[in-house]
């Protein structure tokens, strides 16, 4: 990293100090952010190539721009089974989500799916042909109930289900050619499971499908559903349960920096992640082994960037 036209300081921007959005912390300016997220950048970088696997190493070089995004695709592409799905990539969902979600879906064909697609959207690029063959796939492999993957039968399985199959039908709402009865009957089936009382039984995985589906799929239930999911989310912050990765993966993926009700403070919540940083560079906690602290020091890596390109207190 010591050419400077690779410095990962370079791809911050450089735009004005604007004032945070209100929240009981203090207010943390954008410019000082850059200045810190540049370190952490190097840093994170890093770590990822140090205990990443090939696939994650290469995204996060497309991320500081050492690596082309059509390289990224290519590679992600050349996973791609015959029938449009993708076997388990890796790294890409925190844990524990991800060790949940790969107990409950053994063969690995709808996590590895979904992670592609959250690689795709990660990179503005969800319209790629492998893209379209993934969303193909997903629509012949839903459940006669409406859900994906593996069985629903017990509360524990019904969590992973809602975070698996509201992520899914997030993602399929944004594409191109998914077919509307396929997100109706996604829809029935989180419509069905969707309460407060589940929200607040299951946490960050429910809160997490809920929001996704809500906000990218048009449903009568999303009035009712989205504020107790941004309820949940600010409480969980607040007070320790979610971490600030949690969340901006979460607001990531609903492609906003507000939920309705909670106006979230994006550089603050930036400040955090940058404060959760360890000293070999992951974010992550602690007490997780090295490789399972990738794919949250990925999802950080993306944070740094968007926010502080975009002057933080921005539609993420």
């Amino acid at each position: 990293m010591s050419d400077p036209s690779s410095n990962p300081l370079n791809l911050l921007g450089n735009a004005s100090d604007p004032a945070g959005g209100p929240d009981d912390v203090e207010v943390v300016g954008i410019d000082a952010l850059r200045e810190r997220a540049a370190s952490g950048l190097e840093t994170a970088l890093g770590f990822v190539e140090e205990h990443g696997n090939a696939f994650a190493r290469m995204r996060a070089r497309v991320l500081v721009e050492l690596e082309p995004l059509e390289r990224g695709v290519e590679l992600l592409a050349s996973f791609q089974q015959p029938d449009g799905s993708f076997p388990g990539i890796g790294e890409v969902l925190m844990d524990p989500a991800s060790s949940q979600v790969r107990r409950w879906d053994k063969q690995e064909e709808i996590l590895g799916t979904l992670e592609a697609l959250s690689v795709l959207s990660d990179w503005d690029h969800l319209f790629e042909p492998c893209g379209d063959r993934a969303i193909e796939y997903l629509g012949q492999s839903q459940t006669p109930e409406g859900y994906w993957g593996g069985s629903a039968g017990t509360p524990d399985d019904s969590a992973v289900c809602v975070f698996v199959t509201g992520s899914i039908a997030g993602f399929l709402g944004r594409s191109r050619t998914v077919r509307p009865e396929i997100l109706k009957a996604a829809g029935s089936y989180l419509g069905a499971l969707w309460s407060v009382d589940f929200i607040r039984r299951h946490g960050w995985p429910a809160t997490s499908g809920f929001a996704h589906y809500f906000t990218n799929v048009f449903d009568d239930e999303g009035e009712a559903a989205l504020p107790w999911c941004a309820r949940e989310l600010d409480r969980g912050r607040r007070v320790g349960d979610y971490s600030a990765v949690q969340v901006l993966r979460v607001l990531f993926h609903c492609q906003a920096s507000a939920l309705p009700g909670v106006d979230f403070d994006t550089n603050s919540l930036l400040d955090q992640v940058l404060r959760d940083q360890l000293e070999d560079g992951s974010v992550g906690s602690p007490e997780l082994p090295r490789e399972h602290r990738v794919a949250s020091t990925l999802d950080a890596m993306l944070f740094m960037l968007r926010l502080c390109r975009s002057g933080g207190q921005e539609s993420v």
